[in-house]
């Protein structure tokens, strides 16, 4: 009698695996190798392990903390937690292609005049893009310390908190600095869909000039990740990377609008993941998506996972249900609407997918399903400290007050400090720009900050008076 078999998960670059193994208890990490290599083609050498997900979209520069968790080739499978059903993560640098899973044929009627190099023409194929348009990001300490210890201290990572980046970009460098962080009104739930409907209202208006007299332009997003189930094993869930596809391509038409040349610009807007481990760690990572995937959501190849069934529409760029009967054929669109809508049934993993809505090639194969994986690419982070700018003052549109009585405690808290340094904080100014005029006062007040200089005295009293101060 044979021994039991266990499966186990492997989840690469390319794709998941899935390998059969004996499930005798005395399978040791180097048999697990051994198999791999059999199986796949994958030299044993050349296998990275990891039960953590990380290892997937880690730096190579980074990779040292992954290589101890398999090091010992005589440790035991059971004492490493690899067990039936169970999900590795494998990184390996040689050329292969995933494995090719039997699938049932989807025949499709092709015009009489269609040929290969029609067909060819028509195809997309899905590429990783393993560098990111932005070389990387730069946070301001005491802006991501006050963003991340809210989520942390009074929302306790239990629903999502989302911001707008503002900061400086050196188009030569490609290098992205971030300054400050807005927080648009947001409700305090779970179901809050991070795309914040915060423009066209008069904060958002007096938000971008006072970031402007700052010399500062939006730069990026900022979103926390509520806790997640043990399965969930993606790095961004298909939500957040669509939110992230709309956010990147505004910013793209925006920046391309503002260039004096009318060309193509640089995609350098950046998305940063707030979240926590299970260790109680918090970290932040940065992520661009792909050139090619935000390109294939402006065309309707998308499926919306808010309303499955539907092309993804992004704002500016027109209907997706056009740009999708425009991609697909009138045969095709009863397929793809059928092949979308089944994500409504999907499994929960599926939570770490995106829907086309027409045929894509991964690899060899011709699917409409697409692991996130493919689209992501990590931005490498830095830190710095603003010269003048602080983060000390109270935050708007949280469920903390941010109000006179903060601007009283704000002030007596700089007591001794020149007028001009109690107000060099982007929370403050934008709180005082409700009182001030855009065009004149704020102006002459952000300056002063600027060149710290001197407040004008009919400014001081102003502020004063607004704070309470006797």
């Amino acid at each position: 009698v044979g021994f039991l078999r266990m499966l186990v998960r492997l989840r690469t670059r390319d794709g998941t695996e899935r390998l059969s193994v004996p499930d005798d208890g005395n399978l040791r990490a180097g048999d697990l190798r051994a198999l791999i290599a059999d199986a796949f083609a994958v030299p044993i050498r050349d296998q990275l392990l990891s039960t953590n997900q990380a290892l997937l979209t880690a730096h190579d520069d980074a990779l040292a903390p992954f290589r101890a968790e398999f090091a010992d080739d005589n440790a035991l499978l059971s004492a490493l937690g690899v067990t039936h059903g169970a999900m590795l993560f494998m990184r390996y640098t040689v050329e292969r292609k995933a494995t090719v899973q039997q699938v049932k044929a989807n025949v499709q009627r092709f015009g009489a005049k269609m040929t290969v190099d029609d067909l060819v023409a028509k195809q997309i194929r899905i590429e990783r893009q393993d560098q990111p348009v932005c070389a990387s990001v730069s946070f301001e300490r005491a802006a991501a310390n006050q963003f991340q210890g809210y989520i942390g201290a009074a929302l306790g990572f239990r629903i999502m908190r989302c911001g707008i980046m503002f900061g400086t970009v050196d188009a030569q460098t490609k290098e992205v600095k971030v300054d400050a962080i807005y927080e648009p009104p947001q409700p305090h739930n779970n179901e809050y869909d991070i795309l914040c409907e915060h423009e066209n209202t008069e904060e958002w208006k007096r938000v971008q000039a006072v970031a402007k007299l700052l010399g500062l332009e939006e730069v990026g997003c900022i979103f926390s990740q509520t806790a997640r189930n043990e399965d969930d094993d993606f790095t961004v869930s298909s939500h957040e990377i669509t939110r992230m596809a709309v956010w990147q391509s505004a910013a793209r038409r925006r920046r391309k609008a503002e260039s004096t040349s009318g060309e193509d610009v640089d995609d350098l807007y950046v998305t940063a993941v707030v979240k926590r481990d299970d260790g109680g760690d918090v970290h932040f990572e940065a992520f661009q998506c792909s050139t090619q995937f935000v390109d294939l959501c402006e065309r309707g190849v998308i499926v919306d996972p808010r309303t499955p069934g539907k092309a993804l529409v992004v704002p500016g760029i027109g209907d997706g249900d056009e740009a999708m009967a425009a991609a697909t054929s009138a045969d095709e669109m009863e397929t793809a609407a059928a092949s979308a809508s089944a994500s409504e049934d999907a499994p929960a993993g599926a939570a770490g997918t995106v829907f086309t809505t027409r045929d894509v090639m991964v690899g060899i194969k011709d699917v409409r399903e697409v692991d996130n994986d493919w689209f992501v690419v990590p931005v490498k982070i830095l830190d710095h400290v603003h010269p003048l700018l602080t983060s000390l003052f109270a935050v708007e549109n949280r469920l903390t007050p941010c109000g006179p009585a903060e601007l009283k405690d704000h002030l007596q808290l700089c007591r001794g400090k020149p007028f001009a340094e109690a107000l060099a904080d982007f929370h403050i100014l934008l709180f005082l720009s409700a009182h001030f005029d855009l065009a004149t006062d704020m102006a002459l007040l952000v300056d002063a900050v600027m060149q710290k200089g001197t407040v004008l005295d009919g400014y001081k009293t102003i502020v004063e008076a607004i704070a309470g101060c006797a």
